[in-house]
């Protein structure tokens, strides 16, 4: 991880298998954070080597993401310094990494909980974002127990091409505010304005 006053932060996005929700919100958090210092990367707590399902990608290419070569990774618990913030998209995989890893808990949310505490506590000037979450936090940690639609974001697969819109509409929703904590603000845009709202989850 890097050290110096604006430093590329190191985003890692999880779910259970690394074929819908996680490389949704990589192609849609890369697009909105590229510029501005943040890299993302995405991982699953199953073995890897999957494709994203034909309906995922379907919707993915009319968003204007390329998920056609996409094959899941299996997160490497060894490998979970290098990152700034983890992400989960649901309570359960942010339990099962802390199992793994205890060390983790101050860098580890899922992808909602992030979206509300971040806003509440902003990154002060010249802090690393790794250097802000180890900072500060006295967050519970009963908060991974259990499942809660507040805190989980819906796995689609097998799911009609609905269901991957209102996903990736919820992704995208929460990705603004995740890049907005990470960077400066300035403009962006990940999915077509016509389709970052609710009209994505049109059937």
């Amino acid at each position: 991880m890097t050290t110096t006053t604006t430093p590329r932060a190191e985003v890692l996005l999880v779910c259970r298998a690394n074929q819908c929700r996680s490389p949704f919100a990589q192609a849609i958090a890369t697009r909105l954070g590229a510029a501005r210092g943040i890299h993302f990367s995405s991982a699953g707590l199953l073995p890897g080597g999957n494709s994203t399902p034909a309906t995922g990608r379907a919707v993915a290419h009319k968003l204007g993401f390329d998920l056609e070569h996409h094959r899941s990774r299996q997160v490497d618990a060894a490998q979970l310094d290098r990152y700034d913030l983890i992400l989960t998209m649901g309570r359960d995989q942010a339990r099962d990494l802390l199992i793994e890893r205890d060390d983790i808990w101050p860098r580890l949310f899922t992808l909602k909980q992030f979206t509300r505490w971040a806003p509440a506590h902003p990154r002060p000037p010249r802090t690393t974002v790794g250097g802000w979450l180890d900072a500060g936090l006295d967050r519970p940690r009963h908060t991974v127990i259990g499942a809660d639609p507040a805190d989980d974001v819906a796995d689609p697969m097998g799911s009609p091409a609905r269901a991957w819109r209102r996903m990736a509409t919820e992704l995208d929703t929460h990705l603004r505010i995740v890049v907005d904590a990470l960077a400066t603000p300035t403009p962006s845009s990940a999915l077509p304005r016509d389709q970052s709202t609710s009209s994505t989850a049109r059937s």
